[in-house]
C-alpha cells in the first residue's frame, strides 16, 4: 500500500485513530480497580460529599432525613498531551508499519499516565492531606462520637501483619461511628514485595516460620497488584475496591482525543512534518481513607 499526501486524512480518520484507541482501551492498567472515575464540568470540583452516608435505622413513627457531613474538599483538572512528528518522507516511502508503531505507543502512553498518577498519589498518601484535614494515611482520623482512628501502620508485609492490618479495616467507623463493613480485597506492593506478596496469597501452606503443615488461612484473600509508581520501597497497602466510594478519585473533565495536523497546515507546508497529538483534561485526588490501609516501613 503507497501512502501518498491525498491519503492522510483518510488515513488518521480510518487509520491512526483507530490504532491509537484500540492501544489506549487495551494497555494493561490498573487504575480501575482502585479509582472512582468522576465525570468533571467545570475547572475544578469541590466534593464535600466525601464522609459518612446516612445509616439505616428501624422505621418507627416516620422517616428522618439527615444531611451529608459537609467537607472541603477540592480537585482541580489539569491538561495534558503527548506528539509527535512524523516527516511526509515517510508516509510517501510506504513506511506506515513504522508510524503505526508509534501511534500504538501513544496510545499506551496514554493510558499509563493515569496508572502513574493514581498509584503515585498513593504511595504519596503519608505526606498528602485528604477530605478530613489529616494525612491520607495517618494515625489520627477524627472518629465519629470522638477519639480518632488509624489506618496506617510501619510494619514490613509478613502474614502476620496482613492479617492484623485487615481486621484493622474491618473495624473502621464512619463520621457517626457506625462500622462500615469493609472487607479489604486488594494488596497493592512495589516489585521488591512481589515476591513476599506471592507467597501470602497464593502458597497452600502458611508463610512463616515453625508453622510445618499449616494450612494457609490467607491463600486468595486479596488480588495482587504490583506497581512500579510506589517508588522503591517497603511500604505496602491494603485496599477496598467493591464499594461505590474508592481511595482514589479520577476526576475526568475531558477524556482523551487524537488529532493531527495535516499537510494544509503551515508546520506541513513549511517543514514537510505531519504532526499526530493526543490531549487530555484530568486530575486525581485522594477519596475515602477508610477504603485503604498503607505501611511506611523506614528503610
Amino acid at each position: 500500500m503507497t501512502i501518498v499526501a491525498s491519503d492522510i486524512s483518510t488515513l488518521l480518520e480510518a487509520g491512526l485513530k483507530t490504532i491509537f484507541f484500540e492501544a489506549y482501551k487495551n494497555a494493561p492498567t490498573y487504575y480501575q480497580q482502585v479509582a472512582t472515575i468522576v465525570p468533571s464540568v467545570k475547572d475544578k470540583e469541590t466534593y464535600g460529599w466525601l464522609g459518612a452516608l446516612p445509616a439505616m435505622r428501624e422505621w418507627e413513627d416516620e422517616r428522618l432525613p439527615r444531611g451529608l457531613i459537609e467537607h472541603d474538599f477540592t480537585i482541580e483538572n489539569k491538561n495534558w498531551e503527548l506528539s509527535i512528528s512524523v516527516d511526509r518522507n515517510a508516509l510517501d516511502d510506504d513506511q506506515y508499519g513504522q508510524i503505526k508503531a508509534r501511534v500504538t505507543a501513544m496510545g499506551e502512553e496514554g493510558a499509563r499516565h493515569i496508572d502513574q498518577l493514581v498509584f503515585s498519589l498513593l504511595g504519596a498518601g503519608f505526606t498528602t492531606l485528604c477530605y478530613d484535614g489529616q494525612n491520607f494515611f495517618d494515625t489520627d482520623h477524627p472518629a465519629g462520637g470522638g477519639g480518632t482512628q488509624s489506618n496506617k501502620g510501619t510494619a514490613v508485609l509478613s502474614a502476620e501483619n496482613y492479617g492484623a492490618a485487615r481486621a484493622s479495616m474491618m473495624n473502621f467507623n464512619d463520621d457517626r461511628g457506625k462500622v462500615m463493613g469493609i472487607v479489604p480485597d486488594t494488596l497493592l506492593v512495589p516489585p521488591e514485595l512481589e515476591e513476599t506478596a506471592r507467597q501470602i496469597l497464593n502458597s497452600d501452606f502458611y508463610p512463616a516460620f515453625g508453622e510445618g503443615n499449616a494450612a494457609n488461612p490467607w491463600k486468595g484473600s486479596a488480588e495482587l497488584i504490583v506497581s512500579p509508581y510506589l517508588g522503591s520501597s517497603s511500604n505496602w497497602f491494603l485496599i477496598c475496591t467493591k464499594r461505590a466510594v474508592k481511595p482514589v478519585i479520577l476526576q475526568m473533565r475531558k477524556e482523551v482525543t487524537f488529532s493531527a495536523l495535516e499537510d494544509n497546515s503551515e508546520r506541513g507546508f513549511m517543514r514537510r512534518e505531519f504532526i499526530y497529538g493526543a490531549d487530555a483534561r484530568y486530575n486525581v485526588g485522594l477519596g475515602m481513607w477508610q477504603f485503604a490501609y498503607g505501611n511506611q516501613v523506614s528503610e
